[in-house]
This record gives C-alpha cells, structure tokens and sequence, in this order.
C-alpha cells in the first residue's frame, strides 16, 4: 500500500487535497458555464465568476507542488515519476476551465440557448467521470492490492468519456446545420470540443492508473 508509512500517509494526504481543490475548480467552472449559457447574464457576472474559476486553479497549482516538494524519498524514483505525472495531468483540467472560461470573457461570448442543456448535460458527465477518477486514486493509496487484481473501475472513467464523445458530435452536428456564418460555427464548434478536451485528459489519466498498475503488477 502506498500509505503503510507515515511519509506515505503525508503524500496521500497532500494529493487528496489537491484534488479535491481540482474538483473546486472544475464546480465553479460549471457555475461559470451555466452562467455563460443563460443570454440574460451580464458580462460582470461572467467575469466575476471567470476570477473565481481563476482563483481556485491557482489553489490547485499551490497544492500541486506542496505534494510535490512532499514526495522526497518517500517513494522509489518510478513511483515518484508516476505520482508526479498523475497529479500533474489532474492539474491540467483545472488549467484547461481557467483557459475556457477567460477566453469567454475576453470574446464576450454567449452559449446559444438551444445547446446549453446539452452542454451542461456534458459537463455534468464529466465532473461524474472525475469523481470516478478520483475514487481510483483513493484505491490506489487504500488498498492498492486490491486494486491490482481488479481496476475495473478505471472502464467507468472511459464510459463515462465515452458518454461526453456522445454529446460532443450531437453538438458538432447541430452546430453546423445552423444558419449562421463559418467562422461564428466554428467558433462555436471550438468551445464545445475545449469543453470535451476537459474529460479527454481525465480518461487520460486513467490510462496512466492502468499502466503503472500493471507495471506493478508485472
């Protein structure tokens, strides 16, 4: 188990709360989407909502490199390079909503009305596909044995991809078959697959668990 000592159990901790502070992240982006997909919201709102988003990932980047500092000689080189390449790869979906959210407010765009139940339906998927994510990396430190032998929970991560792909052509095919301009599609077209990058990188990062798992395993 990576918790059985206490230098473990202090790592565990720290990337429990980075975590967790990805996961605060990832809420106020969908606050900040729901507001960006109502056409009555003022563009203040949005950009109060933009810095709170902001705010929490630059949380998530100070609990990234404590648990990294943390890792010392806790854990053999190869168990470092793994832990240090999952947390990382956590970090980036708080990047990515920061990166959404500013451009909507630098555009001063608006989520056309008609998707925005499906938009949100995809971000709603996708915050159920990181707390799968995250129940993963709690086995991981609480019972890695048990983990090895069946990781059946990480398909759930990709099921839960897989649900987000679904959505995603839905909106591409409803997109263009607008009546609207090329670029004013494909603006649009951009922002829903920015959005489905976010659950890309957690099925990636599902991939890592597998493949340091049957490293181990091996």
């Amino acid at each position: 188990m990576f918790t059985k000592t206490s230098k473990g159990k202090a790592v565990y901790l720290l990337i429990t709360e980075q975590i967790r502070d990805v996961e605060a992240c990832l809420l106020y982006f969908e606050s900040f989407m729901k507001a960006a997909c109502t056409p009555a919201t003022v563009h203040e709102t949005l950009k109060s909502l933009a810095k709170n988003v902001s705010d929490a990932e630059a949380k998530a980047d100070i609990s990234l490199r404590k648990m990294i500092d943390s890792l010392g000689s806790a854990y053999l080189p190869s168990t470092r390079e793994d832990l240090i390449s999952i947390a990382t790869s956590c970090d980036k979906i708080a990047n990515k909503c920061e990166s959404v959210s500013n451009r909507v407010v630098l555009q001063r765009f608006l989520f056309p009305e008609e998707y925005s139940e499906d938009i949100l339906a995809m971000l709603s998927v996708t915050h159920e596909q990181f707390e799968i994510l995250e129940n993963c990396i709690g086995r991981m430190f609480a019972s890695l044995g048990d983990f090895l032998k069946d990781h059946s929970l990480l398909d759930e991560v990709r099921r839960k991809e897989t649900a987000v792909d679904i959505i995603e052509q839905k909106l591409y095919e409803q997109i263009y078959g607008l009546d609207l301009d090329l670029a004013h599609k494909m603006q649009l077209a951009q922002y829903v697959e920015m959005l489905a990058d976010i659950s890309d990188i957690i099925e990636n990062i599902a991939d890592k668990i597998q493949i340091m798992l049957i490293t181990r395993k091996a």
